[in-house]
């Protein structure tokens, strides 16, 4: 069993790609794929037949069909935008791609058909708040959160209409930390009523009790991503992700250029356990889905580096590292079939 392995590399025009072997996590290099314009966030069909890149720069969305035999990629449809998103999310009908807008401080929805064409148009285009980061819906499928860094400091809070793709502002639409924190990405516990946040300005991370039928958070823990001694200043968070079992839970510093793990306890609250160096500026990282690799890459080398999860302790042993393009973002993986 392998599965392709896609980095979007937002300083080059191609994604990287590899073959990933299942049962070691070794990465075989394929030839990358030239794109018309460097991409950014993507998202892609449960399934792995269809693929939606931002092309930031070009301020452009696009779909594509993965040949999953080979890996390639051939181009369905693309729309333009007035600005380029940092974050895609396809709902789980797979009907809507939403989207998140940093520089104006927007989330907007766009339709997609079966065949992987985009509305020319969003549907909806909300105003939040300055430096939006990144959009998800819930399990159900019935909320979807927005967190905003600072200024804004706050995720917002919005019901989702998976008939229509609508949002629609939740009571109360937002929450804030107590401290400028600086919500940026985020990730729901696979099995339980639990939203943990990353938080870029702080290098924290925050745990919040999610009511799934107000579809509203409040959190009850904050915890720092740094060990000991280490200045905060120097160091900015990116992302985190919970291992499938729901027992740990990582997030990426940079400045410290590391991965933290943490421990996740039976009431939810998060338990320093470590943390394992990793290429310069961590912007993303991702988990295999059989949740025993992570993927790092560097945004400030250019390499992505590999690690193998202990299932006890969630500890990393380092594997290999790979070259990739310039400035890389985003990691997604695709069944080989």
């Amino acid at each position: 069993m392998a599965y392709h392995v896609y980095v979007s590399n937002s300083g080059s025009n191609f994604l990287s790609h590899f073959l990933m072997d299942e049962d070691t996590g070794a990465l075989e290099p394929q030839p990358n794929i030239e794109l018309e314009d460097s991409p950014g966030a993507v998202a892609t069909r449960p399934d792995g037949t269809q693929m939606f890149v931002a092309l930031r720069s070009a301020q452009k969305l696009a779909s594509y069909a993965v040949e999953r035999g080979e890996g390639t990629l051939v181009k369905l449809a693309e729309t333009s935008l007035e600005e380029g998103p940092p974050y895609l999310f396809l709902d789980n009908t797979g009907a809507f791609l939403l989207s998140s807008y940093y520089g104006s401080g927007q989330v907007g929805v766009h339709r997609v058909a079966a065949d992987g064409a985009l509305s020319a148009q969003p549907l909806q285009m909300l105003s939040t708040a300055v430096r939006a980061h990144s959009i998800q819906t819930d399990r159900a499928n019935r909320f979807a959160f927005v967190p905003h860094t600072n200024p804004a400091n706050a995720i917002f809070q919005f019901r989702f209409d998976e008939q229509t793709g609508r949002l629609t502002p939740n009571d109360p639409p937002k929450i804030q930390p107590a401290t400028p924190e600086g919500p940026r990405h985020f990730a729901f516990h696979p099995t339980r009523d639990l939203l943990y946040s990353i938080n870029e300005d702080g290098s924290t991370a925050s745990a919040h009790h999610f009511d799934p039928e107000a579809g509203t958070l409040s959190s009850f823990q904050v915890i720092s991503t740094l060990p000991e001694g280490f200045d905060r200043e120097d160091n900015t968070t990116a992302e985190i992700k919970i291992a499938p079992d729901g027992q740990f839970l990582y997030g990426s510093n940079r400045g410290h250029d590391s991965l933290a793990l943490f421990a996740i306890g039976d009431d939810g609250r998060l338990t320093a356990k470590g943390h394992y160096p990793t290429e310069a500026t961590p912007r993303f990282f991702e988990l295999d889905p059989s949740g025993r690799f992570v993927y790092s890459v560097g945004q400030g080398s250019g390499r992505l580096a590999s690690y193998r999860i202990d299932a006890a302790s969630g500890a990393l042993t380092p594997l290999e590292q790979r070259e990739v393009g310039d400035s890389p973002l985003w990691i997604t993986f695709v069944k080989q079939v």
